[in-house]
């Protein structure tokens, strides 16, 4: 509204012929030793708000005094517009005068002199200039200009500006030997700003690239979600240290990201990562699946919208003053959920929890104060080496947070890893007991009694035979004990051996029928050793040997939708008769069972193997037993 006052004030001047006059400003032969010269009471200034007013008709604008103007604290709008200055500069010495001219940071100046009533361009800096581009390498906000004697230059100056909070024009003469003493100034005061930058920069950076490390050990999601937020933090902090005039790392060769860009973008992303790994670490779609419904909300359409929102206003449709008012609304809505946030986590209890929520408590304050420090100009405007000053009570914020969040990450890390220990101390002790319930005590007994029985009646043939067999079942026992993992091809062999050895030993007591689905590849296939053993010395033992008629095995591999079937069926009198009828034998069978479970479980909590295993009651129509059919489910 200031700017529409502003324009139909200066339409009114042009249509009477109106412009105002100042005093030119006079250079001195000390100026080296004065150091300065502000020029605002002595500058015109004119605000073309279509952007179309050509050099040649510039002179045909109102003109105002600048000192007169005053413009809006905070405003989305000045890159619309272009700014033109009028000055007269006289040099009325005996000696050539160099000094160094500036109105600040802005998109670009272009300083023009009239000669004879033409304008002739002079100098020009670009903010977005590297070093060796500036006419003044060491700092893009001034330009050198030269005031030879007793000479009088009326300058025009021609200024664009970035998309910005903040907008001032200060024009100033200033000596090479004033800049050079501004510039050692400013490093003793701004001293504690670049130490705690570079602290910070280097604490995030280390950080995210130990969270990116654990991520590619563990693979846990919150390893690399809290790596992404720091990562972003990190982003932001080095786009703000950019803008120092002696700082050059990633955003000064991308122009367009350092100075038209703003930061909510990296707010966005900060938030939406953040609260994706309080969700993961938590775990709270188990302890709190209400809460995390919400923040899976918030972070897709609520944080997701806003950031594809930002994306097209900025960085396509590149409307910078509608972008302006994304960034005021964001601010408000992060803070408010944020403070929602850490409410609900101070209802979950445990020890990593409390971390978290000490952590979070300590970010919102340190946010909450970055954003008054913004929005109430409370931070220092008048830095020379680091141009934006860090918002300190933020920055402390995020690194107590790094603190009890990294705290909470290694007790975590702790907890799982001795958890770990706890289950590898258990398989090797299920291994051991699955050792010693393999090799059956009566098993072995009655095996030799049988070779014994073949030696005395000079059955020497089958003696041999047999002892052969039995003492290739043992070393295959003893060897794939040792082993995680054998092939299918060898876990079958075993078992068919065994198979044999207790027909043999039983007189061809029960019939036995095999069967291999075509097109399984048994050699590509693995499974825990001596898994099949236990289930069919069970249903030899307690289920085939207590049947009165025909006894039947049947074992059968098959293979369905990404996973092998195995299944081995008897006809014997069932698990219910059998525990009846033997009761002591029942101890070795569920031993036996039990252990087999026990490992199964184990191993599918410490290789992620989901071997699935139903033992089926079968029934005849009239109700009674008739046998037991036990699945065994592999994953291929």
């Amino acid at each position: 509204m200031k700017y529409i006052f502003f324009i139909l004030f200066q339409i009114l001047l042009c249509n009477v012929g109106f412009t105002q006059k100042t005093d030119p400003i006079i250079l001195s032969e000390q100026l080296n030793d004065e150091g300065f010269i502000n020029c605002s009471k002595n500058t015109l200034l004119f605000i073309d708000s279509t952007n179309k007013i050509s050099l040649q008709n510039i002179d045909n604008q109102p003109f105002t005094i600048l000192n007169n103007f005053k413009f809006k604290s905070i405003s989305f709008d000045y890159n619309k517009y272009t700014f033109w200055l009028k000055l007269t500069i006289t040099n009325p010495s005996d000696s050539l005068i160099n000094i160094l001219f500036t109105t600040g940071l802005h998109k670009s100046v272009e300083v023009f002199r009239n000669i004879d009533g033409e304008y002739e361009k002079i100098q020009v800096v670009r903010q977005e200039w590297l070093p060796n581009q500036r006419p003044y390498q060491f700092d893009e906000k001034y330009l050198p200009l030269t005031f030879k004697p007793k000479q009088t230059y009326h300058l025009l100056v021609k200024i664009t500006e970035h998309p910005q909070l903040y907008f001032k024009l200060m024009p100033r003469l200033v000596s090479y030997g004033w800049e050079y003493e501004d510039k050692i100034r400013a490093f003793f005061d701004e001293y504690f700003y670049l130490v705690h930058d570079g602290f910070y920069v280097s604490v995030l950076f280390f950080i995210a690239t130990y969270m990116f490390i654990m991520f590619a050990i563990e693979r846990k999601r919150y390893y690399i979600y809290y790596g992404l937020y720091l990562l972003f933090l990190l982003l932001f902090a080095v786009w703000a240290i950019e803008h120092s005039p002696y700082t050059r790392l990633i955003f000064s060769f991308i122009p367009y990201l350092k100075f038209s860009a703003n930061n909510n973008t990296y707010l966005l992303l900060t938030n939406i990562f953040y609260f994706l790994f309080i969700n993961e670490f938590l775990e709270l779609s188990t302890t709190n699946s209400k809460f995390s419904k919400t923040i899976l909300f918030y972070v897709r359409y609520v944080l997701g919208g806003l950031l594809i929102v930002d994306t097209l206003i900025n960085f396509v449709l590149r409307d910078y003053t509608l972008g302006g008012y994304i960034w005021i609304l964001t601010q408000p809505t992060i803070v408010i959920f944020s403070l929602y946030g850490t409410y609900q986590l101070y209802k979950l209890k445990g020890r990593v929890a409390n971390l978290i929520q000490i952590g979070s408590t300590c970010l919102i304050i340190g946010a909450i104060y970055g954003f008054a420090e913004q929005i109430l100009l409370m931070k220092p405007e008048n830095n020379v080496i680091m141009r934006l000053a860090p918002s300190i009570p933020f920055n402390i914020g995020v690194l107590l947070e790094i603190f009890f969040f990294s705290t909470a990450l290694g007790y975590k890390t702790w907890l799982t890893q001795r958890e770990r220990n706890r289950l590898m101390k258990a398989v090797k002790e299920s291994e051991l007991r699955t050792l010693r319930s393999q090799i059956n005590p009566h098993f072995v007994f009655n095996s030799l009694n049988a070779i014994k029985s073949y030696i005395l009646q000079n059955n020497s043939l089958e003696a041999s035979e047999y002892l052969t067999d039995f003492s290739t079942l043992m070393r295959s026992i003893l060897q794939f004990s040792k082993e995680k993992f054998i092939t299918l091809t060898d876990e079958l062999e075993t078992a068919l051996l065994y198979v044999k050895l207790e027909k043999l030993r039983f007189e061809e007591g029960f019939s036995f029928d095999y069967e291999l689905q075509e097109g399984i590849d048994a050699d590509e296939i693995l499974i825990p050793p001596m898994l099949l053993q236990p289930y069919i010395e069970n249903a030899i033992k307690h289920g085939l040997m207590n049947k009165v008629g025909d006894r039947m095995l049947k074992l059968s591999i098959t293979g369905e939708k990404q996973q092998i079937i195995i299944s081995i069926d008897d006809n014997g009198i069932g698990r219910e008769q059998a525990s009846l009828l033997r009761k002591n034998s029942i101890k070795h069978q569920s031993m036996g069972m039990n252990i087999n479970k026990e490992r199964v479980d184990l191993l599918i909590l410490t290789n992620d193997l989901h071997i699935k295993i139903n033992i089926i009651d079968k029934k005849l129509p009239d109700g009674q037993a008739d046998g037991t059919k036990v699945m065994i489910y592999l994953p291929i």
